[in-house]
């Protein structure tokens, strides 16, 4: 299970653009990295979340199933457009911006409501794992691998967008740099739909 054709698709599935990732750098660009940290914690733990119902079947029944696939995929384009409207509102300053902030219940649901998602794991188990091996310990193996890769490569797509921040010092274009990140993590998302 853990090969080198295994470790280059964790990386390439984890570490390009998507809706996890733009996220991620949209939240960065507009909290900063620390005050991104409960946001990460909730994606990473949507993943493992996600990797069990994946054992468990669920995955299978949402691949088979269209209504279900459906289901998820308008759920998580719903909830990638609730995301892209609060990176938005981020740089409007009112007395009670906390409500605006990125939750770690924000960052549970990236995972389990995104279809690309769901796609990519069961994808790649079903092409990385030996039907001869005892399964448990490989999707233990797979599990582990991915959630640290995609935990390395959020954290670095966060950073990325608070690097940017410091950077930008007018309202109008940290304004203009937030609708951007907004468009790229919906743009992404419809992609993935397609």
């Amino acid at each position: 299970m853990l090969s080198y054709p295994f470790l280059l698709f964790a990386v390439a599935t984890t570490g390009t653009p998507g809706p996890g990732n733009l996220a991620h750098m949209a939240v960065g660009q507009a909290m900063g990295f620390r005050r991104a940290l409960p946001f990460l914690a909730g994606t990473a733990t949507g993943l493992v979340f996600m990797s069990i119902a994946l054992a468990f079947g669920l995955g299978e029944l949402l691949m088979a199933s269209e209504t279900a696939s459906m289901v998820i995929k308008v759920a998580g384009f719903v909830y990638i457009l609730y995301l892209a409207w609060k990176v938005v509102r981020m740089n409007i300053r009112t007395p009670d911006a906390t409500e605006r902030r990125f939750t770690f219940r924000d960052g549970l649901l990236i995972h389990p409501l995104n279809p690309k998602g769901w796609a990519v794991c069961v994808v790649g188990f079903s092409q990385f794992s030996n039907p001869e091996l005892p399964l448990t310990p490989q999707f233990l193996a797979f599990a582990a691998v991915y959630t640290v890769s995609l935990v390395c490569f959020h954290c670095l797509w966060c950073a990325a967008g608070a690097w940017m921040v410091q950077r930008l010092r007018s309202d109008r274009i940290r304004l203009s740099v937030n609708c951007l990140a907004a468009l790229l993590m919906v743009g992404a998302t419809l992609r993935a739909l397609l």
